[in-house]
């Protein structure tokens, strides 16, 4: 028999947004009706930390950078393709008329 597959790390994705949705009602109870604004900031705050996690600036603007790397090779990739292969341009036909 061949071996059996691991399961995932982290499960499925939907068993974490639970995880996740869980951690932010536990963090936020009797917050979200309150009408100041340190209270709005620190909920804002949370959900930003359990979502995307502690992420440091400088690899998000890194990881930013090479997405737009790869984004513009592939840019230029395609269009070198579109260069190589362009469509060819009929010629006009030309009826022939009297003189």
């Amino acid at each position: 028999m061949p071996p059996k597959k691991q399961a995932q790390a982290g499960g499925s994705k939907k068993a974490e947004q639970k995880k996740k949705e869980k951690i932010i009602e536990d963090k936020t109870f009797g917050l979200k009706n309150k009408k100041g604004a340190k209270q709005q900031k620190f909920i804002k705050a949370v959900t930003h930390q359990v979502k995307f996690g502690q992420q440091n600036p400088r690899q998000v603007a890194q990881s930013e950078a090479e997405k737009k790397l790869k984004k513009d090779d592939k840019k230029k990739e395609l269009q070198e393709l579109n260069e190589l292969f362009k469509p060819v341009v009929a010629a006009q036909k030309i009826s022939k008329g009297k003189r």
